[in-house]
Order: structure tokens, then C-alpha cells, then sequence
């Protein structure tokens, strides 16, 4: 029969076996070792504060109490780059459901008014509609993660540099008036091209302006809404220009501009044609979905910057 003594050793070095498999490779001899001669010498001075030879039933209430395999190897495993800074857990929660939110409120009535999918019967379209823009909606967040992996590698390979802290703006409420400026001309050009293709499109017919024709539904149904959205921004604009600094007000009705400016360039997306030739359909469509992706982490980051203000606190009522 086997001594206690040799029954206990061969159970500590199971346990030790058992814990180092789940450490890389070029760790497990110098943890095993470590740890192998640490269980011994503790066990060594339970054996002598007890005033008996270690056998296996103390060394495995030993190892036991010592911890679960999978619990110690996790002490011993070096730590990995965090994906998602703890710091960065709300906002990329708050991105990921505003996100697919979205999708989700754009494309649900729109599959049962039968704007899509309209050959489907009406009792069948919520499981198409789950199986198709339901689920696809999910991209969002395999999206958001995959930024995060690609920042989590740069911050990696590239460290911040331990230099002491330098402020990014002293005043952060005043604006770059010059800038806005720059910004509202583009914006009434912006205007100005879209007003003029309508226009020259109704009024003359060659190739250019055929190319250029926009859908009728589009022009009864969509095009009011946005001519609405473009004199609220350029009045928001003014407004900033003209009082050169930012205020708790202009900061959210910033803040739900640009959340309305999602949601209307995913209605243009997803509510029919916009332009009656293809290839200009397709192209307009295509760089509004690019405008809503930047706009949305816009919007993460205006989100996580208006929680991070200091506040007067709040006093309680009575």
C-alpha cells in the first residue's frame, strides 16, 4: 500500500496538473513548479498543526480550500487587453441598443404596412420580418465590437505615452465660429443642389435630368420632411453662430437633430425609391447608410460627453 505521504504528493500534483493546463504553455513549468512546492509546504504545516502525517484526506481538504483549478489558474494567467474599457461599458451598451432600436422601429411597421415583403400574408410577416430585418439587425453590435477589437489592438501596440496631463480645451462651451460658418455655407449649398436638381429636372428633359428624376412618391411623401429637418439645423446653426458658444439646450437639441437625422435617412433607405433611375438610387442610398454608421458614434460619444458634464447638484424635495 502507498504511504500517506506519497497518496498526498500524487494528489497535490494532480491538482497542480490540473491547474497548469490551463495556462499557456510557456507558463506552466515555472507555475507548476511554484505552485507544487507551495501546496507542499502548506500542507507540510497543517500536517504539523494538527500533530499527524499528511494523507490524501488532508491533502485534498487542502487543495480544496486552496481554491477550484479553474479559479487558481485564473491568479496565474496573464492579464489580456480588456475589449471594452469598464469605462466604456455603458456607452457601448447605450450605442448598441440605440442602434438596433433603430432598425428595429424603422423596419417593423414597414414589413405590416407592406412596404416590404408585401407577397407575404399577413400572419406571417412578424416571423419574416424576425428572420430577416429582425436578426439583421444584429450587425450592429458584431459592428461596434469589431471597432473595439481594432481600438483595443491599438492601444496595445501603440501605449500612451506617461506624460503628465495636458487639458484638450479650457473653455469646451465656446465654438469654432469660423468653422460653423464653413458649415452652414455647405449646408445651404447642400440645399441649394438639391432644390436645383428638383428644379431643373421638372423643368428641362436630356439625359442628365432623366438620370436625376426623383420619385414622385418621394417628392409627395419624404422630401417635405427633410426641406423641415434642413430649416431646424440651419436655424440651430445660426443660433450657435450668433451666440458663439455652446448651452445645455443647444447641446441635446444638437443631440436629437441628429438622432431624427438617423431615423429620416433610414426611412429614405428603407421607405421606397428616392431617385427613378437605379444607379442614382442606389449610390444616394448607399452613402446615407455611411452617413448613418459615422452619425450613430457621433452619437455615442455626444452621449458619453453630455454624462460627463459637472452638474449643480440637485436639491431633494421634501
Amino acid at each position: 500500500m502507498k504511504s500517506g505521504s506519497e497518496s498526498s504528493a500524487r494528489l497535490i500534483e494532480a491538482y497542480v496538473v490540473d491547474v497548469i493546463r490551463r495556462l499557456p504553455r510557456r507558463q506552466r513549468n515555472d507555475v507548476g513548479f511554484e505552485l507544487r512546492a507551495l501546496l507542499t509546504e502548506g500542507l507540510r504545516d497543517r500536517a504539523g498543526d494538527t500533530g499527524r502525517l499528511p494523507d490524501e484526506a488532508m491533502a485534498l481538504e487542502h487543495v480544496r480550500e486552496f481554491g477550484r483549478p479553474d479559479e487558481v489558474a485564473a491568479r496565474y494567467h496573464p492579464p489580456g487587453v480588456p475589449i471594452i474599457p469598464p469605462a466604456q461599458t455603458r456607452g457601448f451598451v447605450w450605442a448598441t441598443l440605440i442602434g438596433v432600436g433603430l432598425q428595429w422601429a424603422i423596419s417593423l411597421p414597414m414589413v405590416f404596412s407592406g412596404q416590404t415583403l408585401p407577397a407575404l400574408p399577413e400572419s406571417s410577416r412578424l416571423g419574416a420580418w424576425w428572420v430577416s430585418y429582425g436578426l439583421g439587425a444584429l450587425w450592429w453590435p458584431g459592428f461596434l465590437v469589431s471597432v473595439m477589437i481594432v481600438a483595443a489592438w491599438v492601444r496595445q501596440a501603440w501605449p500612451a505615452a506617461t506624460s503628465d496631463w495636458k487639458p484638450k480645451a479650457v473653455d469646451q462651451h465656446r465654438i469654432n465660429r469660423p468653422l460653423f460658418v464653413f458649415g452652414l455655407a455647405g449646408a445651404l449649398c447642400g440645399v441649394a443642389l438639391w432644390v436645383g436638381i428638383a428644379w431643373s429636372v421638372m423643368t428641362f428633359d436630356n439625359p442628365f435630368t432623366r438620370a436625376l428624376a426623383f420619385d414622385p412618391v418621394f417628392l409627395a411623401t419624404r422630401a417635405p420632411a427633410l426641406l423641415v429637418f434642413w430649416a431646424g439645423g440651419i436655424t440651430l446653426m445660426v443660433v450657435l453662430i450668433i451666440e458663439g458658444q455652446w448651452r445645455d439646450l443647444t447641446r441635446r437639441i444638437d443631440l436629437g437633430f441628429k438622432i431624427i437625422a438617423c431615423a429620416l435617412m433610414a426611412w429614405f433607405i428603407f421607405g421606397g425609391r428616392i431617385f427613378v433611375a437605379d444607379p442614382a438610387d442606389q449610390s444616394v442610398k448607399g452613402a446615407m447608410a455611411l452617413i448613418v454608421l459615422l452619425m450613430l458614434g457621433q452619437l455615442a460619444f455626444d452621449a458619453w460627453r453630455l454624462a460627463g458634464r459637472i452638474r449643480p447638484p440637485q436639491a431633494r424635495r421634501s
